[in-house]
């Protein structure tokens, strides 16, 4: 019942693309949580459900180089990304943070859970992510902990925005623009 009532407060207080007036959102919105058109990986999916097909849509969008993600990963998920682009593992935000060279040179997605935020410190991280580094994190809103978590990530200065998707949380680096928290449908 808990779960229902956080939806539905959710849902109350989220919006889409017409209550959206950021160009760099919108565009997001528009052309990618909301895009529609049949991807060629989803016929490749083993498992066909939204959250795959999302993972999809994003990483075509931004076109990333690089996909890094936590060995916690659900193997579904892992799957959705590989279809688009090859991934690499990390154990750690400190072996993240080692393998900064991929992330300072190209469109880097990284995908990191809850837990392994939890046991390390995020910082350092943040501090080479750039303005085309996007952190996904999953299942945000799962436990008040985990949503407790997302909102000391999404505060801290060098996100720029951050997304609410009620099963995704979205971190952007982008300098040029302000500091905007969104609640977003998908």
């Amino acid at each position: 019942m808990n779960r229902l009532f956080a939806y539905l407060k959710f849902w109350w207080h989220s919006k889409n693309e017409h209550g959206v007036h950021s160009p760099f959102v919108f565009d997001l919105l528009t052309k990618c949580f909301y895009d529609r058109s049949n991807h060629s990986a989803y016929k490749q999916l083993y498992e066909k459900n939204s959250k795959s097909k999302f993972l999809i849509r994003l990483s075509a969008y931004f076109k990333f180089e690089n996909c890094l993600v936590s060995e916690t990963i659900q193997p579904k998920f892992k799957e959705a990304l590989n279809l688009v682009q090859n991934t690499s593992t990390f154990k750690t935000i400190n072996d993240l943070i080692n393998n900064q060279q991929e992330i300072l040179k190209t469109p880097c997605l990284i995908y990191l859970d809850l837990n392994t935020i939890e046991t390390t410190s995020i910082s350092d991280l943040f501090q080479i992510c750039h303005k085309d580094s996007t952190i996904l994190i999953p299942s945000i809103r799962k436990t008040k902990t985990q949503f407790k978590h997302w909102n000391q990530l999404k505060s801290q200065s060098e996100v720029s925005v951050s997304i609410d998707t009620f099963y995704w949380g979205l971190l952007f680096f982008r300098t040029e623009q302000p500091k905007e928290h969104f609640t977003i449908r998908l």
